[in-house]
């Protein structure tokens, strides 16, 4: 019996320690984060504008009174989208989303001359994912480089990197930033709920994202330089659902591989002196005496 319950509990923790681990490298057979991914959307998909809004780089977002303007609440963007958006010269605009856990967005973005006013050159332009705080700042650069006060990047440098995004806008989780591009895609998952920015009036909205569509000359220095015309972009947004882990995997794995280098030894240990003591059940011979 005893050595049934030693293998039963072996065996249990074996299972226990492999499982969480197959389950994350499932999980992650869909990355969380892939450029080059190509939107499989048709373009009769349309826009809803109940998921989405086409917000502009000049709008105020703070009314007379000194606090923030109210957007209407968005539904969480769970279904594909597409539009089209005319992007002037020496402007930007942005779709406004609500992105929520479960689902892995690919987003799709492709730059065209406007045949009513087409720019001599390329048409290419800068692709950005802001949470709701950095889409402020780049309106607030915006707003500061239309009326002629820049940052000099001398100053920038001398700001520690810890300190600089008070300063300057920030791309979500500091890597979807796409500049000079005639076309691009990339992937993007939540794997939480958290809002980057509190707002100290009480604002209770969910979490927003803003896909900025940039054709001006702002701070960062690998940025496309102004088109002389103006363009039209399309915007392709693939939504599928995403295999989610549950929190408490995490404290599963945490657990598991610090008792796995105590339990073990002991397990080992315990085998070790318990084989000594383990009374034998073969049967002794006699020799037999030899008569004289």
């Amino acid at each position: 019996m005893y050595e049934i319950l030693k293998k039963l509990f072996a065996s249990g923790f074996s299972f226990g320690l492999i499982v969480p681990m197959l389950a994350i490298l499932l999980a992650t057979t869909s990355p969380v984060v892939a450029s080059g991914d190509d939107c499989s959307v048709p373009l009769d998909v349309g826009f809803d504008s109940s998921v989405a809004e086409v917000v502009e780089v000049d709008d105020n977002p703070w009314n007379w009174w000194g606090q923030p303007n109210q957007n209407f609440d968005l539904l969480p963007l769970t279904e594909d989208l597409y539009i089209e958006i005319d992007l002037q010269r020496n402007y930007a605009q942005a779709v406004r989303l609500e992105l929520v856990t479960g689902y892995s967005y690919t987003f799709c973005v492709e730059f065209n001359s406007d045949p009513d006013n087409p720019p001599t050159e390329d048409p290419k332009g800068d692709v950005y994912l802001f949470d709701s705080a950095n889409w402020r700042r780049y309106q607030d650069e915006y707003e500061m480089s239309s009326e002629g006060w820049e940052t000099p990047e001398e100053v920038i440098d001398m700001i520690p990197v810890e300190w600089r995004d008070m300063v300057v806008f920030l791309p979500f989780r500091d890597a979807h930033a796409y500049e000079e591009k005639r076309s691009t895609s990339f992937s993007t998952a939540l794997d939480n709920d958290n809002k980057a920015f509190i707002s100290w009036f009480g604002d209770n909205s969910d979490a927003e994202y803003f896909l900025a569509l940039d054709n001006w000359n702002n701070s960062r220095p690998n940025d496309a330089s102004v088109v002389d015309g103006d363009m039209i972009v399309q915007v392709w947004v693939e939504v599928e659902d995403r295999l989610t882990l549950p929190k408490f995997t995490a404290y599963i794995i945490v657990g598991l591989l610090p008792l796995s280098c105590v339990i073990v030894p002991i397990i080992m240990h315990s085998r070790y002196h318990s084989s000594g003591t383990e009374e034998s059940q073969d049967k002794k011979e006699l020799v037999p005496l030899l008569e004289q």
